[in-house]
């Protein structure tokens, strides 16, 4: 099975037990992440042949503190990149504080059909 990883390492707060790269996206250049990461995922898939991906897992960080605009133009960039198999898993890691209607929707439109959220606040 082929599965890609892509990182956000963007937070609106560090979680005390979270050990994985982030920053908090105040101040951050997060456009400016967002194309980079996009021609770092061109860049790969011109240098090798991908197999067929069955699983694309987009991670944080919290990716759902990006806008709409750029959760689009993210996933729009993953769809013609990768060779994404029909019927593969499309997921998100998220935080219920950083949803919308409008950010699900962005998601929904592009294919993302599973969620990933962690219990961090009771």
């Amino acid at each position: 099975m082929t599965a890609v990883y892509i990182h956000i390492p963007f937070c609106e707060h560090i979680c005390y037990y979270c050990d994985f790269n982030k920053v908090f996206l105040e101040g951050q250049p997060v456009d400016e992440y967002v194309d980079l990461l996009i021609k770092e995922m061109e860049m790969v898939t011109d240098k090798q042949s991908m197999d067929p991906v069955e699983t694309v897992f987009v991670g944080g960080g919290t990716p759902t503190t990006l806008t709409e605009a750029q959760l689009a133009k993210l996933c729009s960039a993953i769809l013609r990149i990768f060779p994404i198999v029909e019927g593969a898993e499309f997921s998100f890691e998220a935080n219920p504080g950083d949803l919308s209607l409008s950010k699900l929707q962005v998601m929904k439109d592009h294919g993302v059909n599973r969620l990933s959220m962690g219990g961090s606040e009771f």
